[in-house]
C-alpha cells in the first residue's frame, strides 16, 4: 500500500514539474534574420488565407516575390487547386523562383512534384512569423476586406492565459548554425528533421520522457492505446 502510494506521489510530482515546464515565459518578439533577396526570383514567399465570409472562392493563394506578389483565388486549400495555381502563375508569367518559403500540409504534397519539376528548394522555417513578407501582404489584405478575421497565431494580450506556451512534443538539436541571429536544426523523436528555430524560442525540456495523456481509444486487457496531448492521431500509441 505505501509503494503504490508513493509511486502515485512520484508521478504527480513529474506532472507538476512538467506542467510548470510547459507553462514556463515565452518570449516573442526577439532580433531575427533579414530577408534579403539580390534579383527577381530569387525568393517566392506562399501563403492561404481563409476568406469564409466571402461568396464563391473562400481561399486566396498569394505568391510573393519579395520584389513583385501574385494573389490567386481558390476555392479550397486542397493540394490539387493549390498545384494548378502555381503552375498557372509559373506558365503566365515565364518566371520560376529558386527557393519557395511556405509552412503548410498543402506545399507538403501534391505541390512537391511541380517544385521537383521546376528545381525549386521548398523549405520551411516553423516560426510564429513563417514567410513574413507574404503575412504583411496578408495582414493589409485582411484589413483592408475588415477586420473581423484578423487572427494570431501566438498567444496575445486577450487570449486565455491557461493555454501552455510550450507544445509538447520534445525535439532534439542536431545542429547549430551561425546565422545571424543563432538558429538550431531539430528533428523529432521519429528522426525526421522540422526546421530552424531561433534561441529564444527554444525552452529546455528538463523531463524529455514524461508526456501527458489527451484521451484513452481504447483498452484490451492491461494495455491501453492513446492518445497523447498536442500530437495529431499519427503517434497515437
Amino acid at each position: 500500500m505505501k509503494k503504490r502510494f508513493s509511486e502515485k506521489r512520484k508521478i504527480s510530482s513529474e506532472r507538476c514539474r512538467l506542467i510548470e515546464e510547459l507553462y514556463a515565459p515565452a518570449r516573442r518578439n526577439f532580433p531575427r534574420r533579414r530577408v534579403i533577396v539580390r534579383e527577381y526570383d530569387n525568393l517566392w514567399q506562399t501563403n492561404i488565407i481563409e476568406m469564409r465570409p466571402y461568396s464563391c472562392h473562400h481561399c486566396i493563394l498569394i505568391v510573393i516575390d519579395v520584389l513583385s506578389k501574385y494573389a490567386v483565388p481558390l476555392k479550397s486549400k486542397g493540394g490539387s487547386e493549390t498545384t494548378n495555381a502555381i503552375a498557372e502563375i509559373i506558365r503566365a508569367s515565364g518566371r520560376c523562383p529558386k527557393n519557395l518559403k511556405r509552412m503548410g500540409k498543402e506545399f507538403y504534397n501534391a505541390v512537391q512534384k511541380i517544385l521537383k519539376k521546376h528545381d525549386v528548394n521548398h523549405y520551411s522555417t516553423y516560426s510564429t512569423l513563417k514567410a513574413s513578407v507574404v503575412e504583411w501582404f496578408n495582414r493589409t489584405l485582411k484589413n483592408d476586406m475588415g477586420d473581423s478575421v484578423r487572427v494570431s497565431k501566438y498567444k496575445t494580450i486577450f487570449e486565455k492565459g491557461y493555454t501552455p506556451n510550450w507544445i509538447t512534443e520534445v525535439f532534439t538539436i542536431i545542429k547549430i548554425q551561425r546565422t545571424n541571429s543563432v538558429t538550431y536544426l531539430f528533428e523529432n523523436y521519429r528522426g525526421k528533421s522540422v526546421g530552424a528555430f531561433y534561441e529564444y524560442e527554444l525552452h529546455r525540456a528538463t523531463h524529455p520522457d514524461v508526456y501527458l495523456m489527451e484521451k484513452v481509444l481504447r483498452r484490451k486487457g492491461d494495455k491501453v492505446y492513446v492518445k497523447g496531448l498536442g500530437f495529431d492521431g499519427s503517434h497515437n500509441s
